[in-house]
């Protein structure tokens, strides 16, 4: 199967293997975590002794247990530098206590991967007090995207064309070696959901009210950068004759976020300086998961247009919240470093009203950090009184933020 190697992600974990700390990898399900790791292994076996415990193959379907892994790794042939890798590790009861027992032992370190980001808020950070480092997995960026695609299925197809696909589909590794039919890969695509709501969600949590857990995520699927909150989402259920509590939705808010079906982005407040509690975006961890069920429709091209330049913020190491200036709302406000910049993201700036009404908000803010507007238009129309202007394409494809 053809298959590219992630390079930055897979320098960062070879350098992190080379660390006294536990390794941990997360992100979505089917985003690549398992072909990253086959890739590390390939690297550290050339400098040491490496295993991978694939949890999802039956081959290693005796481990259950964390006194089942110590067994395993007891058996394992050691040199003098040596690592055992445990594939989506939390289907291992107590899994934290296997993995700090085995790492150290004789030189011996443990990388772990999981589908659920309460791997980081497990007993594991309790019993280490921060002597591991943690790696998150994104989905396909656009330029992987494109590479892949070229890969597999050649064609000479333009990017505009490329970004339209990469929007319905996504950026799951697995959907490009399908032919790419609408049925097909519809199907993967909810059948990805389904199992991360069954299997991460619903089962692990016990939730016996199914319908109102999928009206819950369905609806915020459906709001995909707007501003959501748990009160807003049940007084919308109310009025459609659904009754669910407040607490109930968040609670199915942070489950959702914890297996990665959504990121939940704070709103910060520029002027205050202070990060606000009430209301937040929620951003697809994978546009595709809302393709199986709504199909890709023109109402969502703004929201889609934002979730995909948060996740290239994410992939290139920025902090980012949403930024609040009196009633106005700047987007994303991205951080790193000493680095501040504040992006206002747009479907198209061919209106006079709506390229007015995104730089009001940058206009108005009290600093100098740099201002930018990011949309599909492939070069900013009219005066744009010092705000950069980026090409969402070009942005999605690498380039550095003008």
């Amino acid at each position: 199967m053809s298959e590219i190697v992630r390079e930055q992600y897979l320098e960062t974990l070879f350098r992190y293997a080379q660390s006294p700390a536990i390794v941990v990898v997360t992100g979505l399900r089917r985003v690549g975590k398992s072909t990253l790791l086959r890739q590390l292994l390939g690297r550290l076996q050339r400098q040491g002794s490496a295993y991978l415990v694939d949890m999802e193959d039956l081959t290693y379907g005796t481990i259950r247990t964390a006194q089942d892994l110590v067994e395993y790794a007891a058996t394992l042939s050691h040199r003098e530098y040596s690592w055992v890798i445990v594939d989506e590790v939390q289907l291992i009861d107590e899994w934290e206590r296997a993995v700090t027992s085995i790492h150290g032992r004789k030189g011996v370190r443990v990388i772990v991967s999981g589908s659920n980001a309460t791997l980081l808020g497990s007993e594991l950070a309790t019993r280490l007090a921060g002597r591991y480092v943690s790696l998150r997995v994104m989905p396909f960026s656009f330029s992987e995207f494109v590479t892949l695609h070229s890969r597999i299925h050649g064609g000479s197809q333009n990017r505009e064309a490329l970004f339209d696909l990469y929007r319905a589909i996504g950026g799951l590794p697995g959907l490009l070696h399908t032919d790419l039919s609408e049925g097909l890969v519809g199907q993967l695509q909810r059948d990805v959901y389904n199992t991360i709501a069954l299997r991460d969600v619903v089962t692990r949590h016990s939730i016996r009210d199914l319908a109102g857990f999928e009206a819950v995520a369905r609806f915020t699927m459906d709001n995909v950068g707007s501003l959501v909150s748990a009160n807003s989402i049940a007084r919308y259920m109310k009025s459609q004759g659904r009754r669910i509590s407040v607490d109930t939705v968040l609670n199915y808010l942070v489950y959702l976020t914890e297996a990665f079906v959504f990121d939940q982005v704070p709103r910060f407040d520029i002027r205050g300086k202070r990060h606000l509690q009430v209301g937040f975006k929620y951003y697809l961890g994978d546009l595709g998961l809302r393709s199986g069920f709504f199909g890709t429709g023109e109402r969502w091209i703004g929201g889609d247009l934002e979730n995909l330049v948060y996740h290239e913020l994410m992939r290139r190491g920025f902090r980012v919240g949403v930024g609040v200036i009196g009633e106005r709302e700047i987007d994303f406000v991205a951080e790193k470093s000493d680095t501040r910049i504040y992006i206002q993201v747009a479907y198209l700036l061919a209106e006079r009203s709506t390229r007015d009404r995104e730089l009001r908000s940058l206009l108005d803010l009290p600093d100098a950090y740099p201002r930018v507007i990011i949309s599909m238009d492939r070069s900013a129309p009219g005066t744009m009184n010092g705000v950069r202007h980026i090409s969402a394409i070009d942005f999605l494809s690498g380039a550095e933020i003008p």
